[in-house]
This record gives structure tokens, C-alpha cells and sequence, in this order.
């Protein structure tokens, strides 16, 4: 289930002049993007999102826009596939994918947002072609669609207990500390690959081996790579020596203040204080031994010179194509003259109401409203309900 904090976002909105203002907002619990129309020029999409939150679940699927009073309530509705903001994204086909031998396909991660397509092309084919390591939850399959076979996501292995940051009451062992330096290693120094985002919820546990097992690379990038891909960005400020010692500090300590702060003004001397264990937390070791092994591996890190690398220097650097392009298109405007002006563009996504005039098929993520019941159960808008 999405946290309320979580279930809704905006990217984008139309605010003329004098109004009226429409911003266009992503429901990511239905998989809906729904426009919210207000009077005057509201520049603050958080408005419109508090509005439609009041009634996204009433909502039917014919209806693409609401107009709201400066209280919220709905003046009018719009069932107009004009006022349908859902794009249609461009998807590769299965053969323009380089697939590992042994990978097979199934479903799981996808995106249906054309604003977040190249990073998970990153992801996909970054994870896909790692090795199996002992310390990262295995990829899995990728997923193709049923219209016309294209690739929109894939799966990884599931692990049960949750992350570090989900499930707080198991014994932090120093053995797992040391894994998870054992696996950055391998990954910044082996793979020429910064995962950028090492935290307790990207850090799950294998019950069945008792290894800590390190996932999720939306923000992974090749180090220093000449010319990156799309969708990565390696970053100095996020890198991995930096991810592991906050992310332990915040284990042990449960305060999270000094990792709130952003990436470039995070220090990691600021970690060179007393490190005071939170009560509800549990080690195997003292305090101090988590210290001297982060300690000991900063240090060696450190004569790595990491950010100094280049390609060349990593014996099993990973790599992955470029995303397929789609087909182009061409668009007739007139300049400010008046005069017709074309112009050629790939079609990365498409308006769903433009496909479906043509007569063609679309791919369609929305599915009903979800709720939790007081005793944790969720209940879909069909009736059926699911034990969590």
C-alpha cells in the first residue's frame, strides 16, 4: 500500500496568465494521471493535489479533468479524451534488447511515465548485467507486453522481511557491515559501477543464507564513463564510501538528521563523534567495533582514488547499448509569421487519445483504487480483499 505522503505527484501544469491554472497530477496507487483546473494563477501544485486527493477514489475512469472552487469542491467534470493527459510510452522490442543468456520474462518493475523511460533502461540493463553476486538480490526476467511484444520492465527476486529500513527489530551483525563493504567494493572497484543511493530501504537480508543483499539502482551510474547514457549521472557527492558509513551511523543511531542534508554537504567527519546506540537496536558487536571496520575500509578506500578512475582502470567494467529509438514523426507548426514550419522529432511517448483515434491498441497501467482496513488488510475497489 502507498503512503499517503507518497500516493500523489505532479509534473507538470499549465498556468497562463490570469488563470485558469491546471496542473496535471499522477495518482501512482490507480496509475492515473488526472488534470485538476483552478481559477486564477495557482502556481503551487500542492493545491491542486490536496483538491483531487479528496476524490480520487470516487472518481470514474471516463472522467480525465475536474474544475474545483477555491474551497475544492468540483464546479464541473470533463469526460473530453481531449482532456486526457496520459502519454503513451515508446517501449523497445524483445530482439532490439541485448539479453544474457538464461534470462527469461515475467512481470514486475515498469514504468509507464515517459519522464522516467531512460533511467529504467539504465536500470534494467545495468542489473541484467552484473554478475550474481552473493550480496545483490539477483535480477530476474524481463517483462513483455501481450500487444505487440515489447519489453516494458522486469522482475527481480523477492526476499521476505522487508528492508533494513522496514523491518528494525532484527540483530544488526558486524558479519553484514562487512558484506556490504565487501560488495561496494566489488561494484565501484571490480564493476566501475556507483550504486548512488545506499540506504536501509535498498538493503534487504537473506534469511535463507543470512547474507545482507544490496538492491535497486535507479540512481546507479558507470564511474567517470566519457560519454554516460541516458538516464545516469555519476555524481562525486553520492558516492559509495559516503552511502555506507551514513547509512550504518543511521542504523545504529537512528538519527537520520546529518543524511538529510543534501548530498554535497554531507561530511564524513561529521560521523567522528561518539556514536550513541538507539535503545530499540540490536548488534552483536559493541559500537565501536562497527566503527573500526568503517574506519579501517575509509581509510583503505580512500588510497583507491576512485574518482580518479576511468573505464580503463575497472577488469570487469559493465556496459549496455543505448535505447532503441522509435519511430519519428512529423509535425506541422507555423512560425511567428504565420508561415507552415515542419519538423521531424522521435516519438518517445504519444497522447493516449491520439492512439486510440487512429484505431490502435494501448497499453493501459490503471487499475482501481486501493484502501487499508484498521486491521491491515487491503481492499480494491472490486471487493476483493488482500491479506498483508
Amino acid at each position: 500500500m502507498i503512503d499517503k505522503d507518497s500516493k500523489y505527484f505532479s509534473l507538470s501544469g499549465d498556468i497562463p496568465i490570469g488563470g485558469p491554472s491546471t496542473w496535471h497530477v499522477i495518482d501512482w496507487d490507480q496509475r492515473r494521471v488526472f488534470s485538476v483546473t483552478m481559477d486564477g494563477e495557482q502556481d503551487d501544485d500542492s493545491i491542486a493535489i490536496e483538491h483531487f486527493s479528496r476524490y480520487s477514489t470516487q472518481l470514474s475512469a471516463e472522467i480525465y479533468r475536474i474544475y474545483v472552487s477555491d474551497t475544492g469542491e468540483i464546479i464541473s467534470t470533463s469526460t473530453d479524451q481531449e482532456d486526457d493527459q496520459t502519454c503513451c510510452v515508446h517501449y523497445p522490442f524483445l530482439d532490439e534488447v541485448a539479453v544474457p543468456e538464461g534470462i527469461l520474462t515475467v512481470v514486475f518493475k515498469y514504468y509507464f511515465l515517459w519522464q522516467y523511460a531512460q533511467m529504467a533502461w539504465k536500470e534494467m540493463n545495468l542489473w541484467m548485467h552484473l554478475p550474481r553476486h552473493p550480496n545483490i538480490v539477483p535480477f530476474d526476467r524481463l517483462v513483455v507486453d501481450e500487444l505487440e511484444g515489447r519489453v516494458i520492465g522486469f522482475t527481480n527476486d523477492y526476499l521476505p522481511g522487508g528492508s533494513l529500513e522496514e523491518n528494525r527489530s532484527r540483530v544488526f551483525k558486524l558479519k553484514w557491515l562487512r558484506q556490504l563493504t565487501h560488495v561496494v567494493d566489488d561494484l565501484n572497484l571490480r564493476y566501475g559501477i556507483a550504486h548512488q543511493d545506499i540506504a536501509p530501504r535498498n538493503v534487504l537480508v537473506d534469511e535463507s543464507t543470512d547474507s545482507l543483499m544490496l538492491f535497486d539502482f535507479n540512481f546507479a551510474a558507470r564511474i567517470n564513463y566519457p560519454s554516460p547514457g541516458e538516464g545516469e549521472s555519476y555524481v562525486e557527492d553520492r558516492n559509495d564510501v559516503k552511502g555506507v558509513l551514513f547509512t550504518i551511523y543511521e542504523i545504529i543511531t537512528r538519527d537520520n538528521s546529518l543524511r538529510n542534508m543534501p548530498h554535497e554537504d554531507q561530511n564524513l567527519d561529521d560521523l567522528e563523534i561518539e556514536w550513541v546506540k538507539h535503545a530499540e537496536v540490536e548488534l552483536d558487536h559493541p559500537v565501536a567495533s562497527y566503527q573500526l571496520v568503517l574506519r579501517e575500509w575509509r581509510e583503505r578506500r580512500a588510497g583507491d582514488l576512485t574518482h580518479a578512475m576511468h573505464p580503463g582502470d575497472f577488469p570487469e567494467a559493465i556496459d549496455w547499448p543505448s535505447r532503441p529509438k522509435p519511430p519519428q514523426k512529423t509535425i506541422s507548426l507555423r512560425d511567428v509569421d504565420g508561415n507552415p514550419v515542419d519538423f521531424t522529432t522521435d516519438m518517445w511517448c504519444e497522447s493516449r487519445h491520439d492512439v486510440l483515434g487512429r484505431g490502435e491498441k494501448v497499453l493501459n497501467w490503471e487499475r482501481p483504487p486501493q484502501t487499508i482496513l484498521d486491521n491491515g488488510t487491503r481492499l480494491l475497489a472490486s471487493g476483493e480483499v488482500i491479506i498483508c
